[in-house]
């Protein structure tokens, strides 16, 4: 059926039934009658509004709630409402005009300020990538860290500062400079220009923290047992790792690189078929209308910009928004940056914002711990 219909039987606005199909909801399929409309699954529609009619028992309410539902735990570092990313009570998008990433780390660990630590850090984190590299310097330092239990918030955001700083330099594979932001540790070890630089820095701020995603949620049910800040923050990283979290970036950026010949793209969108679009940086559940953070980053780079040009080309072919791991994936490519360069951005960033949920977890004095529900499986 087509999108009108769609709508009319679920009961909804043409955004939420696009954020049901990135969501894996709906399934969606060009119309070859008019290539500029899609169709939707008849029975998808109707399983979905039947889903919406029935009464629901509360272990579906929970069980659902895992699965981009309402937010299962209480917070006040971020939140996405109204279509928009808070920091607190002030717009991320506005932070992220001025502040750095150590001015957003302040903030969210609610210090008057963090204290560099641009020394060497752990001695020579072995890998040759930057999640290598990362992850063996997160372990070495959970093996010997203290639990967070009993000890103070200032304590252990000034921990929070030697992770953040540490990671950094396990990240790039060198030493950090004395004095330099690490917006600017960044830039210079990618060769990036100003006003590249001053995209990365509006990136970290932006990416610093959003809701309770995978990897923030790995965090606080470490953290929620109390063990170290570098193994809250270690989880935090191994959940990132994953293709369908940090890993997307890198797919979109593939993506994008089809934006200028339209049968290159439609041979992706073909070989991807096992994919929604949000696993390659479009749609997102949180932004019926579009990710703020994109629009922001786009804004950055300009629209005269050729990797956002390839970016709204593919959004309008597939008839939703480019989200974070899009923007990334434009930056990666308009700035010439390794392959590992959208990774990297991410896990330095959401470390600010991870050290400020583990904080928040072990403060509430409150263990993560869901029931199960058995389900036989067919032998």
């Amino acid at each position: 059926m087509d999108a009108g219909t769609a709508c009319a039987v679920l009961g909804v606005r043409r955004q939420t039934l696009y954020a049901y199909v990135s969501r894996g909801l709906l399934r969606a399929c060009r119309d070859h009658a008019d290539p500029r409309r899609s169709l939707y699954a008849r029975a998808d529609v109707e399983a979905l509004a039947a889903r919406h009619r029935r009464p629901r028992a509360r272990a579906d309410v929970a069980a659902g709630a895992i699965r981009w539902g309402d937010p299962v735990l209480d917070t006040s570092v971020a939140e996405v409402r109204d279509g928009m990313l808070w920091f607190g009570r002030r717009r991320a998008v506005e932070l992220a005009d001025w502040m750095t990433l150590e001015q957003i780390a302040a903030l969210h660990w609610r210090m008057s300020a963090i204290t560099p630590g641009y020394g060497r850090g752990q001695d020579g984190p072995d890998g040759k990538t930057p999640l290598a590299r990362g992850l063996a310097d997160l372990a070495g330092r959970a093996a010997r860290a203290a639990p967070m239990q009993g000890r103070p918030r200032a304590e252990l955001a000034g921990e929070g500062a030697q992770l953040l700083f540490g990671l950094t330099r396990a990240l790039l594979g060198r030493d950090l400079e004395s004095g330099v932001p690490i917006h600017g540790q960044l830039a210079r070890h990618w060769a990036v220009d100003p006003s590249g630089e001053d995209t990365i820095r509006r990136a970290l701020v932006l990416l610093s923290d959003h809701d309770l995603n995978p990897s923030t949620f790995a965090v606080r049910i470490c953290a929620s047992t109390g063990a170290s800040l570098p193994a809250a923050i270690l989880a935090g990283l191994a959940t990132l790792s994953g293709p369908r979290h940090g890993g997307v970036a890198l797919k979109a950026r593939e993506a994008l690189r089809t934006g200028a010949d339209p049968d290159a793209m439609e041979a992706f969108l073909a070989s991807h078929r096992e994919l929604t679009p949000y696993g390659f940086g479009f749609g997102h559940p949180h932004y019926p209308e579009g990710d703020v953070r994109a629009t922001a980053l786009f804004e950055a780079m300009g629209e005269g910009c050729p990797a956002v040009q390839q970016a709204r080309a593919l959004s309008q072919r597939l008839g939703m928004a480019p989200n974070i791991d899009a923007a990334l994936a434009a930056m990666a490519e308009a700035y010439a940056l390794p392959e590992a360069a959208a990774f990297t951005l991410f896990a330095v960033a959401r470390t600010v914002g991870w050290t400020a949920h583990a904080i928040e977890q072990i403060e509430s004095g409150q263990i993560i711990r869901p029931r199960a529900r058995f389900v036989s499986v067919a032998t």
